[in-house]
């Protein structure tokens, strides 16, 4: 009898949802974080060129980081070799794009064009997300996107949970 409460705390923990999935206005800002909206979601874009960081033959990673100066938030895209995992990070915090939930799709594994994404920081109802958003095809204004959106933890080190929308066309701007 003594053990019957600690059996309904592990059923309890094991019961709790997962990071809920970010509202539709932060997943449809993200797919068109490069124009400028007016709306109820914030955006700060980590703008400038994304600098790529070989780690060297022992690194197993090599890292993408917009080069904007941002001294809050240290955000980028780590590809890994074959072995290991691609990840999106903010400080401490990672998501790993084999984890990612596909909204409209799956999720692939791998970024097509790392060094042409966009980054930016949302933020909507008082939680901060990170956005990563890809143009596939031939510019910037035709083809196909996709974003990965996670929210981003307060404690630290926690895993961030990645969600994966894709779009055949371009948007319509949020409002």
């Amino acid at each position: 009898m003594r053990c019957l409460p600690v059996v309904l705390l592990l059923v309890c923990l094991v019961a709790l949802p997962g990071a809920p999935t970010p509202p539709a206005q932060v997943l449809d800002r993200c797919l068109v974080v490069d124009r400028m909206t007016v709306g109820p979601v914030s955006t700060e874009p980590v703008a400038g060129r994304v600098e790529v960081m070989e780690g060297g033959a022992t690194s197993p990673y090599s890292l993408y980081l917009p080069d904007a100066d941002n001294r809050m938030l240290r955000i980028g895209y780590a590809s890994g070799k074959a072995s290991v995992r691609d990840y999106l990070f903010v400080n401490a915090h990672r998501g790993y794009l084999d984890r990612a939930v596909g909204l409209t799709a799956d999720a692939p594994l791998r970024l097509e064009r790392p060094h042409r994404a966009s980054f930016a920081v949302l933020g909507y109802l008082g939680e901060r997300y990170l956005c990563l958003m890809e143009v596939h095809g031939q510019g910037d204004r035709t083809g196909q996107r996709s974003a990965y959106v996670a929210r981003i933890p307060r404690g630290m080190g926690a895993d961030m949970r990645l969600y994966y929308k894709q779009s055949d066309a371009i948007p319509p701007a949020p409002r």
